[in-house]
């Protein structure tokens, strides 16, 4: 008799919390204290209201925006983390199911994720020296004619965090196409907990909370008779993904809604 293995139940991230508690209370402090004494001027010099509602409603707006995204940024690192089976009972969001369960020519790939899964850690060490010994010294370069150096690169605040790609979906055509190739079609999901800090003349920025779903082509062309057998790869997506992402620091004045997808 064979026994069922046990499913592990689906994964739930902890939310993040801010690395300096004194910090983010002074924070908030000046910034409530800042509101109250903007109210007051406008009402001593008697301004009109719509000065005071503008920025009210522009404040609740971009606050909604925010939890709306982090919550839909935690549900896709869930799921991420999850086995599909657990994540399927669970009754996940429609958005946050495999693609294989709607569509029956796309197949399950549960066997890349976990390669991935084990790989990331490399991934995150590879990046991270690219990183500091090839972009930074490229960038840093390129700011020099603007007289926006130095560029440096935080190192103990650079990693690609502990969620890696995940793909839902992989669907192999074998019609159509010419015996010299093979192409692969793969719904990707990226939910990740990453940051990139850096600093532009000292000033410090933060990239956090990158974000990116699509379908991407893989196309191993041309197949040949010798090790590799694989002469090429070309990867590419079939439409423009859907990017998402956390600005922090200087840069934190773009996280408006609309003014960020500039």
């Amino acid at each position: 008799n064979t026994e069922k293995q046990d499913e592990a139940p689906p994964v739930t991230l902890q939310s993040r919390q801010a690395a300096n508690p004194i910090v983010s209370m002074a924070k908030k402090l000046g910034l409530r204290t800042l509101a109250w004494i903007s109210v007051y001027m406008l009402g001593y010099f008697d301004f009109s209201v719509a000065w005071m509602i503008t920025p009210l409603l522009l404040s609740v707006m971009r606050d909604q925006w925010k939890k709306d995204k982090r919550n839909k940024l935690t549900a896709a690192r869930e799921s991420a983390l999850s086995n599909e089976q657990a994540m399927i009972e669970a009754r996940m969001n429609v958005e946050d199911l495999p693609s294989w369960v709607f569509f029956p020519d796309k197949e399950r790939a549960e066997w890349v994720n976990s390669i991935l899964k084990q790989l990331w850690p490399y991934v995150n060490d590879y990046v991270r020296h690219t990183l500091f010994n090839t972009v930074e010294p490229a960038v840093e370069s390129a700011l020099k004619a603007y007289k926006l150096t130095p560029f440096k690169f935080e190192r103990e605040r650079v990693f690609l965090g502990q969620v890696p790609p995940r793909i839902t979906g992989i669907k192999v055509y074998d019609t159509n196409t010419s015996r010299k190739e093979i192409i692969m079609d793969l719904d990707i999901v990226f939910a990740s907990d990453l940051e990139i800090v850096f600093k532009v003349k000292g000033i410090p920025a933060r990239v956090s909370d990158f974000g990116l779903r699509g379908m991407a082509r893989v196309v191993l062309k041309p197949l040949i008779s010798q090790i590799p057998l694989v002469g090429g790869i070309q990867v590419y997506f079939l439409k423009a993904p859907e990017i998402d992402y956390t600005l922090g620091g200087v840069a934190g004045t773009l996280e408006i809604p609309g003014l960020n997808k500039i």
